[in-house]
């Protein structure tokens, strides 16, 4: 898995270099390690996308994270543990709706659910950021996002808690509701309350994060979302405009090998079947926002959920939620998880720091 990490990395760059100097950036405005982090992050997408690259995929989310915290080695404590089970309420299984007889159904894992707690250099908050990641429902654990984990512990001066939920196509809806769930207990098991948690996350993390909030309707301190999915149909015009320029492309939900179709539909049963696409918790666009905490959501403006997180955010201030939306220019998907470093970054970490100390 080594050499083929190592080999796709080499590839990756190579290319990269090849086309910033003979064709130029993607777009106009970007520097080369703009286009770098991109293609960097392309290649991945692209790799899960198909079931044969899969085993390409996990070498580079493995050794790639590894390769960056040597040569950019972090100084911020780390704890590595396991989550074990607590009791699901049941008034919170009540509210998960369609999902209520699954969840009560589940299993957990014999071993607890991996987690790892990044504090920062100066530990004296008293707030906890719960993380979920992303990686399309099908790929990504804690240890693998634990640069995103470092960077939210310097930007917001808390601990950070990241855990590796179960994962599609294995693990079909809601297992990783259920795994976010037993990770928001175990967070309340280490003393804090509610309004000292930050719910944070990106993309399906993102999804996940809003899901949470709906199954406890806990009073969060804020939540912080990086490119949220928040809907599970393509159809706005942002799918159409930057499939060519995002790390994402325009995916068929018919498709069995589609993350969507994956995590939604056991044994390759046609969606058509299942109720779910409007559903609030697998797409939160359709929520009640009736209480959600402070919230602020980070996108590109050149991604293509750009149309379905701009909807997400006007429907939630219809509702009287108070969302902050903030589009970095010309910037692709989830680009706080870039390395090396892209335009923005810095500001976007800045941001996310203002919002939570205002």
């Amino acid at each position: 898995m080594i050499a083929t990490a190592t080999f796709s990395l080499l590839s990756v760059v190579t290319w990269s270099i090849i086309r910033f100097t003979v064709w130029g950036p993607t777009i106009s405005v970007w520097t080369y390690r703009t286009q770098l982090s991109h293609d960097l992050l392309q290649f991945m997408a692209t790799c899960s996308a198909f079931p044969i690259l899969h085993r390409v995929n996990q070498a580079c989310l493995e050794y790639w994270p590894r390769l960056a915290q040597y040569i950019n080695p972090s100084r911020e404590p780390l704890t590595q543990f396991q989550i074990p089970q607590y009791q699901l309420t049941e008034a919170d299984v009540e509210r998960a709706g369609m999902w209520s007889n699954k969840l009560r159904a589940i299993s957990h894992p014999p071993l607890g659910i991996d987690a790892e707690c990044t504090s920062p250099i100066s530990d004296t908050s008293q707030y906890i950021v719960l993380y979920v990641h992303g990686g399309a429902y099908t790929m990504g654990s804690a240890r693998q996002y634990r640069g995103i984990h470092i960077q939210m512990a310097r930007a917001s001066q808390m601990r950070v808690l990241g855990f590796s939920y179960r994962l599609a196509p294995t693990h079909t809806y809601p297992v990783p509701l259920y795994d976010a769930y037993m990770a928001y207990k175990h967070v309340r098991y280490m003393g804090y309350a509610d309004t000292q948690i930050v719910v944070a996350g990106d993309s399906a993390g993102g999804n996940l994060a809003l899901a949470l909030w709906q199954l406890t309707r806990a009073t969060f301190h804020a939540l912080v979302l990086f490119s949220p999915r928040v809907d599970v149909v393509s159809f706005r015009q942002s799918w159409k405009t930057y499939n060519h320029i995002d790390i994402l492309q325009a995916y068929d939900i018919q498709d069995p090998v589609s993350p969507i179709h994956q995590l939604l539909v056991p044994n390759n049963k046609s969606l058509s079947d299942l109720d779910v696409l409007s559903d609030p918790f697998v797409a939160p666009i359709h929520a009640d926002f009736t209480g959600l905490p402070p919230t602020l959501v980070q996108m590109g403006g050149a991604e293509v959920m750009g149309d379905d997180i701009q909807e997400f955010t006007k429907r939630a201030r219809m509702q009287g939620a108070h969302i902050e939306l903030q589009v970095y220019d010309n910037m692709f998907h989830v680009f706080q998880a870039s390395l090396p470093k892209t335009q923005h970054l810095d500001e976007a970490w800045d941001n996310v720091h203002a919002f939570l100390h205002s």
